[in-house]
Order: structure tokens, then sequence, then C-alpha cells
């Protein structure tokens, strides 16, 4: 095994080690919009310890690694099945615009991909896949066609559709991946996406695959009226409860659409044209634009007489917002069939319940047929 190998070797086997004493495999990595939360405080003598315990297992590692030929690695992040970390690999930095993939005929260059999803969570229905692209892929066809999905075991057809995005650094494009209609409740899903060598279209390769395995829920879907200022709650197609809500003003209207629960927080700040506030409590977000569902204690009156005067959110009563922060989850679908606003859009937020099938198919940005 020549220098250079073994150094990649260690290099990237003390990445793997750290990345998992720091237990990034269990947490989704933060959507375009969230802050850096502070780390819990049973936390801290791992990101201290972690490192030193690693580089104890790396040694033990290499030991095993320098009797492996040069030819039986070629030092890129495989595809390992169902119990592949998906999430270690989503972690990875994006690949510089002078990096090239090894696959086909001559040296492409390479695209990289991460997911927002976390391996083994639980989301609701509604939640896509989202993956990031480190480069604008041309050709989403061998992406479509080597993508496969199974709910509980049994093959499912699902669909890629691509827009540009400011969701990360270095990546300038996210897909969204999904069935026709909301994922089957109370089901295990597992996706693969094992691209690594395949053509992202002329002159571009992936350098890696990945895998994903979450499982949902039960069928929670809401629907805010604005006639009747009401939001009604169905767990799997039964009523769990009916609750006032003041939507947007005229000057500041709420969108109409299908959204889904995107984050959470029991205490935020929010900002806008005219205010700034901290202190909102029990939020759920539905868009980047800064749609929620939250309490609004200074709105009662608004919200017991059926007025609309928020600044686009979903005002609700203390209450009645602990207890639905405490029953509704990300993924989760929140229809709004008349809202006074213009319509959702995809790139609002995880709005790709919008758009229907047919167009879906098409790919929308880059075409996967």
């Amino acid at each position: 095994m020549r220098d250079d190998e073994l150094g990649r070797l260690l290099s990237d086997a003390f990445d793997a080690q750290a990345r998992g004493a720091f237990g990034e495999h269990t947490q989704a990595p933060p959507p375009r919009f969230a802050d850096e939360l502070a780390a819990p405080a049973h936390r801290r003598w791992v990101r201290v310890g972690a490192p030193l315990v690693a580089a104890a297992a790396v040694l033990a590692l290499v030991l095993t690694v320098a009797f492996i030929s040069s030819g039986s690695d070629d030092g890129h992040r495989r595809l390992a099945g169902p119990s592949a970390a998906p999430s270690a690999l989503a972690s990875a930095p994006a690949a510089s615009s002078s990096a090239a993939a090894l696959a086909g005929p001559g040296r492409d260059t390479a695209v990289h991909v991460k997911l927002l999803n976390s391996d083994g969570s639980d989301y609701g229905v509604g939640m896509p896949v989202i993956a990031f692209f480190s480069k604008k892929i041309k050709n989403a066809k061998p992406l479509q066609d080597a993508t496969t999905v199974t709910v509980d075991g049994k093959p499912a057809t699902g669909a890629w559709y691509f827009e540009y995005s400011s969701a990360n650094k270095g990546y300038p494009i996210e897909g969204h991946f999904r069935l026709e209609n909301y994922w089957p409740a109370n089901s295990r899903i597992h996706v693969a996406i094992p691209v690594e060598g395949l053509s992202a279209g002329t002159g571009l390769s992936y350098d890696n695959s990945l895998a994903l395995d979450f499982r949902t829920h039960d069928r929670i879907v809401s629907t805010v009226d604005d006639s009747t200022h009401r939001m009604t709650v169905t767990d799997n197609g039964k009523k769990y409860g009916t609750f006032p809500v003041s939507l947007g003003a005229s000057s500041t209207p709420t969108t109409r659409g299908t959204k889904v629960i995107m984050e959470k927080g029991r205490s935020i700040c929010m900002s806008g044209p005219g205010y700034s506030e901290c202190g909102i409590k029990w939020t759920q977000r539905l868009t980047y634009g800064g749609e929620y569902l939250h309490s609004a204690p200074w709105n009662i009156a608004n919200i017991d007489d059926g007025r609309d005067s928020s600044n686009g959110c979903t005002n609700l009563l203390p209450t009645d917002a602990q207890k639905l922060y405490g029953f509704l989850g990300i993924g989760d679908v929140v229809i709004y069939p008349n809202a006074n606003g213009p319509a959702m859009t995809l790139g609002a937020g995880y709005g790709d319940w919008n758009v229907n099938w047919s167009t879906w198919r098409t790919g929308g940005l880059v075409p996967t047929s």
C-alpha cells in the first residue's frame, strides 16, 4: 500500500469515527431557515473527548486496512443497503469545482449529493425526501431510473422533481422525491439512491450513493377554513379536534394551498415589516417566508371573533397552540383551501403537494425522462 493511500485511509477513518462519536446520524441536518442551537450540556464531554477515543479506534482500524490491497477500495463512500447511515453521507462537505469522479469514459466533474432527511426518523405522511446537489445536474434520468423505494418491503413508484436552491452553500439545486400520493401511514420507508459513477449529464458524474430509512406515523391532516375561521385536525380519517384561528390580514395574507410542517420551536423570535418579537410560543413552521402555526395571546379577541388580523401566520389560542404542538409532527399536512393570499408553491416550503403528478414526473428544472 502506498503512503498516500494509507494517509487517505487514515483520514477517512478518523473522519468517520469522529462523526459517529458526535451522533450526527440521529438528527436531520437543519433546514435553510434554522438557527444553530446550542449543544445540550450532556453532550459537552462528547465534543471534547470523542476525538481522543476516535483516534484510538483509528489506530486499530488502520492496522486492519493496511493489509487491504490498493484495488479493493477506491476511497468513495458506498451505498450499504438498508443499514447504511445516509445522514453521515449527507453531512459530507460539498465537492470542489475541480473535483473529478472516476467513473465513465474520461474524467467527469463530480456531483455530490446529500440529504436533508435524517435516517431512522419519524415523519408525517406529507414529508418529501429532499436531496441537495453540488452541481446543477443536466440530466436526471439516470438518477430517476436508479432510485428505488419500498413501503413495508413492497416496491412503490416515486419520482424526482428539481428546483434551484439557496439551502446550502455550494449546492445550487435541490431535488424532492415522493410518491403520487402521501406516504402510507404507520409504514417503514426505504429509499435507495445508488448513483455513484452514473452520469448526471454531459461531463458530470455522481461521486456517492445514498440510502434512507424512515417511518411514518398516523395520517394527520389539518384543514384551515378561512370562511369559518376554524382549523379541523384529523387522525387517520377521524376528527381529532376543531380550533378557532385568525389568519393573515388583507395587507399580509396567508398563502392558500397544501403545506407541510417543516420545523417546531417552543419559543422563537419573529420579525417582519413593522415588528420584531421574541418569546413566540408553540411554533410550527409552514413556509420559508415565515408562516407558522403559533400561540397568539395578544390576539385572543380576533381569534374568538373570527377576524383575520395576523401577519400571515395562523394564530391560535395559547392552550390550543400548546395542544397542537404536542400532537402534530414534522411532515404532517396542513391544507388552506380558501386562504386570502397567493397560491403556495414548491419553493415556498415543502410545497410538493401543490404540483400535480403529471407535471411532477417531468422533473421540473431537470428532465427525468
